[in-house]
């Protein structure tokens, strides 16, 4: 998956949470996610992640429609249980929510095709235009919470964070395309 440079979001029972359930956030940055897709995710035992790109981070992507702004990676359930992608997909196509760009499927025989596949990626564009970020690359069956450190592996490219000052100091939002969105 394409590591998009934005806030680490959850969705769930309809509300919006900066990464945790502690209490769901007010920050105006996730004004876009909360009018087009909290809502959309109301079950007690669904927890969905995903990247907020509305508040622009270190990358200024290409402009996108104000509905494709948060992208989904992940769904846990409230054992803790990361649910398999394929049913990740199907979850947010349901929802019409956008999914991470997908950048590979299959499996690596080798650490260094794995390392060879995330130095190609760090040297192209973004799919939402732009610089890209970074990769993630996930195991494609679901696993526990315990086993994230083994399922889950997340590469961001050399001299990605290039200001001294956190984003939200002086947050602006991305570019919005007046386009309408293709499903």
């Amino acid at each position: 998956m394409e590591k998009l440079d934005g806030g680490n979001t959850l969705l769930h029972k309809g509300k919006v949470y900066a990464r945790s359930v502690s209490a769901p956030s007010e920050a105006k940055w996730f004004a876009m996610v909360k009018k087009h897709h909290a809502w959309k995710v109301t079950e007690p035992d669904v927890y969905l992640y995903g990247e907020d790109i509305y508040g622009v981070h270190s990358i200024a992507y290409d402009p996108v429609p104000e509905d494709r702004t948060f992208y989904a990676f992940a769904i846990c359930d409230a054992t803790g249980a990361f649910a398999p992608f394929s049913e990740v997909e199907t979850y947010a196509q349901r929802r019409n929510i956008p999914m991470v760009p997908v950048l590979f499927r299959g499996t690596f025989s080798s650490v260094e095709e794995l390392r060879a596949f995330i130095d190609n990626a760090h040297g192209q564009s973004s799919v939402l235009g732009g610089e890209r970020e970074g990769v993630v690359i996930r195991l494609a069956c679901g696993f526990s919470t315990s086993d994230f450190k083994h399922s889950v592996c997340k590469s961001v490219r050399t001299g990605h964070v290039r200001c001294d000052e956190h984003w939200s100091r002086k947050w602006q939002p991305c570019s919005i395309s007046t386009k309408p969105t293709k499903i």
